[in-house]
């Protein structure tokens, strides 16, 4: 595949009565057909065009609504410049200040933190608004109409591989950094991902995570947008994610942890099962056995269940299936310990720097599917990007090794390292262990104290249901079993754990850390 933002009419042309994406709000869907997204497309891009939007302008896109973000990011490829997708709940001040955008497209509640907050100032000189709802002074951007038979103005073939988008990372493991793609980054993109889908005629696809529906016409698939609560995933009402998969039979579920965990509860609770499910891609943070588990008996029991490894920087790197999971953690390799998370996709290469005795170093990724470089970040760039033979590596900042049969692990990051009085403790190898005690949702493994003699603090969120007491005796069993189980100095109980902001899987453990602290003061060395 060749595609490329450049590419998007002639992709979508074909069977222009197909369905290309249908929003669910609700009980209501909106739909769209591949040959009026097309013409949605032109059209729009006549309007920036007109506006002022000229090839090379970098254009902040912030909207929820999956039809206005799909259509504008692809009338912007059009027209040759650049969309810029921002987390809401990111640091996007600092994120504009970064990206020094000349184009901020967005619904008014965004204009509205815009104006307020003075987001893109001075930067900013088309400043246009989506949606239906009026703002004062604003200049709409009318994304619903229907086409007027105008042709798109000749604009210029772009040149070489010019920047097609730049994605803000979420800022859960540090400041926000927009991760630039290049036309042949998107091109690699969707190529990995076509080999991890096997799309095939029919497949509809669930996309959990608003930015896939970028991408999921682009593959060829109808893509279903659920109501997810973009600003707290995992609030999300779980019959807004269960009714969209059953009424538009949906072949492929791509979504987080934390949103499958709410569809699979959903599930078990109202006995409900997902007969149209082929496969389930669980995206942004490690997938657990009892996750799986749960998923198991909501879908048919042929259907592939796949955890997917990778980072805005480098999506995807590589893919593990559920069965191959549990048989990892029941038998792992001598010196594997943590979570492992399969091979590397076709064309994908994965290397361990800075390795020690036990083969333990930070994972490095080359291929396809890596970002070359961080948007006027030189500072990142030196940091975590060098040239090689086979192209940019990025260090992704996340511990692991590799075993003889090639698999990745993964161990946790390297910031999150705890180090106590002659010994360092990862965290996914004492937390991919204690996450299987019953009666618990998951852990999380902090350091409170002085870098270099720090106290191993095991945070334990149970399930509801499970008395707290229950849930830290089964803990303390479980730890019994590890090697490394004694190091883990107090365990605390936490009901909800601060999470990322983008998909709600990812624990913050900085402020875990500082109300670890809080509750043992006194005990810290």
């Amino acid at each position: 595949m060749t595609t490329t933002t450049a590419d998007i009419a002639a992709l979508l042309d074909g069977r222009p009565d197909a369905v290309a994406l249908v929003e669910s709000r609700k009980g209501a869907s909106r739909t769209t057909r591949r040959g009026e997204l097309v013409r949605r497309c032109h059209r729009i891009a006549l309007a920036l065009r007109e506006a002022g939007v000229r090839p090379g302008h970098k254009a902040v896109v912030m909207t929820r609504d999956a039809h206005d973000l799909t259509a504008v990011s692809y009338a912007l490829g059009l027209l040759g410049a650049v969309p810029v997708l921002i987390e809401p709940r990111a640091e996007v001040g600092r994120c504009l200040r970064d990206v020094a955008p000349d184009v901020f497209i967005g619904e008014p509640l965004a204009h509205l933190g815009r104006r307020a907050l003075g987001w893109g100032r001075p930067h900013v000189r088309v400043a246009l608004v989506t949606g239906s709802a009026p703002l004062p002074a604003g200049r709409r951007l009318l994304t619903r109409t229907r086409a007027d038979g105008s042709r798109l103005p000749h604009v210029r073939e772009p040149g070489g591989d010019e920047p097609a988008l730049i994605a803000f990372t979420s800022g859960s493991t540090g400041r926000p950094k927009g991760a630039e793609y290049r036309r042949s980054t998107l091109a690699g993109q969707l190529d990995a991902l076509t080999t991890l889908m096997g799309p095939r005629p029919g497949d509809v696809l669930l996309a959990g995570f608003l930015p896939v529906a970028l991408l999921g016409p682009l593959l060829g698939l109808t893509t279903v947008a659920p109501a997810v609560n973009h600003l707290a995933p995992a609030r999300t009402p779980p019959e807004e994610l269960v009714g969209p998969v059953l009424e538009h039979r949906a072949s492929i579920v791509l979504a987080s942890p934390a949103v499958l965990a709410l569809i699979a509860r959903h599930c078990a609770r109202h006995g409900v099962t997902l007969p149209s499910v082929r496969q389930v891609l669980s995206f942004g943070a490690p997938l657990r056995t009892g996750l799986a588990d749960a998923l198991r008996g909501a879908v048919p029991d042929d259907a592939e269940i796949l955890s997917v490894y990778g980072a805005t920087e480098c999506l995807p790197v590589s893919a593990i299936g559920d069965h191959d999971l549990r048989a990892s953690r029941a038998a792992p390799p001598a010196g594997h310990a943590g979570t492992c998370l399969g091979r590397p996709l076709p064309g994908v290469r994965a290397r361990i720097l800075d390795a020690d005795a036990t083969g333990l170093g930070e994972i490095a990724v080359t291929g396809p599917t890596v970002s070359p470089a961080y948007h006027a970040r030189p500072d990142a760039d030196a940091v975590t990007k060098s040239d090689t033979g086979h192209g940019v590596l990025h260090r992704t900042g996340d511990l692991g090794r590799i075993d003889d049969e090639g698999r990745l692990w993964f161990l946790g990051r390297k910031a999150h390292l705890v180090t106590g009085a002659g010994f360092t403790l990862t965290t996914e190898d004492i937390e991919a262990t204690a996450d299987t005690a019953p009666g618990v949702r998951r852990t999380a493994l902090v350091g409170v104290g002085t870098a270099v003699c720090q106290l191993p603090v095991l945070c334990v969120e149970p399930l509801p249901s499970t008395p707290h007491a229950a849930a830290l005796a089964a803990v303390r069993a479980v730890l019994r079993e590890h090697p490394q189980g004694h190091r883990v100095g107090a365990l605390l109980i936490r009901p909800s754990f601060p999470t990322d902001p983008r998909h709600n899987s990812k624990t913050d453990r900085m402020r875990l850390a500082g109300w670890a602290a809080g509750r043992l003061r006194g005990r810290i060395r």
